[in-house]
């Protein structure tokens, strides 16, 4: 009995440990200084803006995080091109709800911002997710 509790003690700080090494790591949104944020005004309504359903967002994400993960970084590329096609700014997307439980998603990047010249001929992809958030298909 006097060993369990210490036990336990060390079993815990050791999990607990994980997370420092970035394996349950998630970076934080950045936030703008109020000053900045005080200067917005909000509309009073959205109308004609673009529409996702939470199924379509869930489809997106799964997407998003299998065409371009979490850990992929721009500044982190050596050559431009793939500075360039490692930033969601510069990727045009269409999701395409064929059904109640499947998914198109269309990664196209604009190359036009890449430089000029720029030609990739195998950039962008297009998914097909079903309605519990698995990849079914890529091409």
């Amino acid at each position: 009995m006097r060993l369990l509790l210490p036990s336990l003690l060390c079993c815990a700080s050791m999990l607990a440990g994980c997370s420092f090494f970035g394996y349950y790591k998630q970076e934080k949104p950045i936030w703008a200084h109020p000053e900045e944020g005080a200067k917005v005004q909000f509309l009073n309504s959205l109308e004609g803006g673009t529409r996702l359903t939470g199924p379509m967002m869930a489809a997106l994400k799964v997407a998003m995080d299998d065409y371009l993960p979490p850990s992929v970084r721009a500044e982190d590329q050596k050559y431009p091109a793939g500075k360039c096609l490692a930033q969601w700014k510069y990727i045009n997307v269409t999701v395409f709800q064929a059904s109640d439980d499947l998914f198109f998603v269309l990664f196209i990047p604009d190359l036009s911002h890449c430089g000029p010249g720029f030609i990739e001929l195998d950039a962008g992809a297009e998914y097909a997710i079903d309605g519990k958030g698995r990849i079914l298909a890529k091409q």
